[in-house]
């Protein structure tokens, strides 16, 4: 390129759309850790509200959606986990540099089991599934 402020702007355009690129990348791999933690921490009987667990771009979701694969007392836990994990893998991989990722569960008792209510996991399993999210970024580097 060339040493004019016309080559200098064109390496700055180049340089802002690789940061684009890779924060959306980043963003993608921890809305990712994100639901893997949640779909194996949400206390879990009828694998209902670990199925809730849904993710979207540029809005959030407003219904429900029921469980992936109905069960008692957790027996399709690890179905339901997978297949949570595999939806969001699908609409992730759609993700463009700017779109904003929500993570929703709307499930009515979804804060009441957040608090502790269920003996299955001790309350605050959404908040660790978001530091565990934030940490996957401290590995995250843009390319030189």
């Amino acid at each position: 390129m060339k040493n004019t402020l016309t080559g200098l702007a064109e390496r700055l355009e180049k340089k802002a759309k690789e940061i684009n690129n890779a924060a959306s990348e980043a963003s993608v791999k921890a809305a990712l850790s994100i639901v893997g933690e949640l779909a194996y921490r949400t206390p879990v009987d009828t694998s209902n509200a670990l199925s809730g667990w849904q993710v979207s771009l540029i809005n959030p979701t407003l219904g429900r959606i029921g469980p992936h694969f109905p069960g008692l007392n957790g027996s399709t836990y690890r179905q339901s986990a997978s297949e949570t994990i595999t939806i969001a893998k699908q609409v992730l991989k759609n993700k463009k540099p700017g779109e904003i990722i929500y993570i929703t569960n709307n499930e009515p008792y979804i804060r009441r089991l957040n608090d502790g209510y269920s003996g299955q996991a001790p309350a605050g399993f959404v908040e660790r599934a978001v530091l565990i999210g934030r940490k996957s970024l401290a590995s995250f580097k843009i390319k030189d």
